[in-house]
């Protein structure tokens, strides 16, 4: 299944869509499911179907769905619970990724992410993921102004682990780099 998207800049985007409709995030009742942006992009490449296996992939596209929602919606507490209590991110733990989160959400609205993801490595029980990532995290810093660009990343890779049945972000690891007013470098969720 193939949906197009446009970007805020206009740009015109193929998005390949992950196997599961957004309508599928659990918790979403008919009829008050969450609309995503219009912004939003994610992409994960479609030869981790085979290497996870269908029910995984749905499982790993549906966290990402779940975050984006959480994100959108401003919901701290939906989005903190994507994270494992061993989250590790360089010097911050989960402790630290829900204080820059809060800038985040404080200083920023009309948020929305965009991900280009494929599978660096999977665990032989399939209850780790590594997916190599490149994207964005976009806000609007006033309403009356456009989306700008509050952190990017390329080739990250984004850890998640199953811990009691519910897919958990464990670790980002990549290059390290500055970004936009972290007291240290660090890229929060994507």
């Amino acid at each position: 299944m193939t949906s197009r998207l446009f970007v805020a800049t206009g740009r015109f985007l193929r998005v390949s869509a992950v196997a599961v409709g957004i309508s599928l995030i659990p918790g979403a009742a008919a009829g008050t499911e969450h609309r995503f942006s219009d912004r939003y992009f994610m992409e994960i490449d479609p030869a981790a179907k085979q290497q996870l296996g269908e029910s995984v992939f749905n499982e790993v596209a549906t966290f990402f769905h779940a975050a984006e929602k959480a994100i959108e919606t401003k919901d701290l507490k939906a989005l903190m619970e994507l994270y494992s209590d061993n989250y590790k991110d360089g010097d911050h733990d989960k402790k630290s990724a829900e204080k820059i989160w809060e800038r985040i959400f404080s200083r920023f609205g009309a948020m929305t992410t965009q991900h280009t993801m494929q599978i660096a490595n999977v665990s032989a029980d399939r209850n780790m993921v590594v997916l190599r990532c490149s994207g964005l995290l976009l806000g609007a810093p006033e309403p009356s102004k456009g989306l700008i660009t509050i952190d990017n990343w390329a080739m990250q890779d984004h850890v998640l682990v199953k811990e009691s049945g519910k897919w958990k972000l464990i670790g980002t690891y990549g290059t390290e780099r500055k970004r936009l007013w972290f007291d240290k470098p660090m890229h929060p969720l994507f």
